[in-house]
């Protein structure tokens, strides 16, 4: 006889955290609401790509701040890429991104909102019920995105944008040398700044007027908005 409707549903379910304390806690709160699902973990971006390809995942929870591989350090910037792997290799996997770093996300704002499976933010510091409900919405196929804070309308941040902004606060390189690791000129480079400026929404003539210092204020807006961690 084939399965009927009073059956209560199974699956796989993936917890992505590197932190065993939050991998617990999450553990805890899906087992009480889905006991006939099968709890799966990962605590690198490695380990995470291997669980996908190796099972047919009804959900992912996935934190941003993960290490690439066991001994290396947690980067919001491996989550980051970890996410655009997923969406980009399984467009229809249902996923919940569990962080702190909800800013982030605007990183990979227009592939979220292409992404056909349910997408879903939880931040850590919700309560029990709101995590939940936030991970069934996920699981069910449901999207909410509202916690992305949104750009200007009509911009959509080019994957270099971000490499000059990491390359120059984080590397601490300045523009001849950004373009060299690049690949590209410098006028080029100078272009990305200028694209960073109307998507961070500085006027470089009246801030200069006014004293403000470009680059430091380009970092400030970059933190502020999510794209630098």
């Amino acid at each position: 006889m084939g399965p009927t409707s009073n059956e209560a549903p199974t699956g796989k379910i993936l917890i992505v955290d590197d932190h065993q304390v939050v991998l617990s806690g999450t553990i805890d709160i899906l087992r009480q609401h889905y006991p006939t699902y099968e709890l799966l973990t990962a605590k690198t971006a490695q380990e995470t790509l291997e669980q996908l390809a190796n099972h047919r995942l009804s959900l992912v929870i996935l934190d941003l701040s993960i290490p690439e591989a066991y001994h290396q350090d947690a980067k919001v910037e491996t989550g980051i890429e970890l996410l655009r792997q997923v969406m980009k290799h399984y467009p229809e996997q249902n996923i919940a991104v569990q962080s702190t770093y909800i800013k982030a996300l605007v990183r990979v704002r227009s592939e979220i909102d292409s992404h056909q499976g349910g997408f879903t933010i939880v931040d850590k510091s919700m309560s029990s019920q709101d995590i939940f409900q936030r991970v069934d919405g996920a699981l069910k196929g449901f999207s909410h995105t509202r916690g992305i804070k949104a750009l200007q309308a009509g911009v959509e941040l080019k994957p270099e944008w971000l490499d000059v902004l990491t390359l120059a606060f984080h590397e601490g390189l300045q523009d001849k040398a950004i373009a060299q690791e690049l690949n590209v000129q410098p006028s080029t480079i100078r272009h990305y700044w200028n694209k960073l400026y109307d998507v961070l929404e500085i006027d470089p003539e009246i801030d200069k007027k006014d004293g403000k210092n470009l680059r430091s204020l380009t970092e400030i807006r970059a933190r502020e908005r999510g794209l630098l961690d």
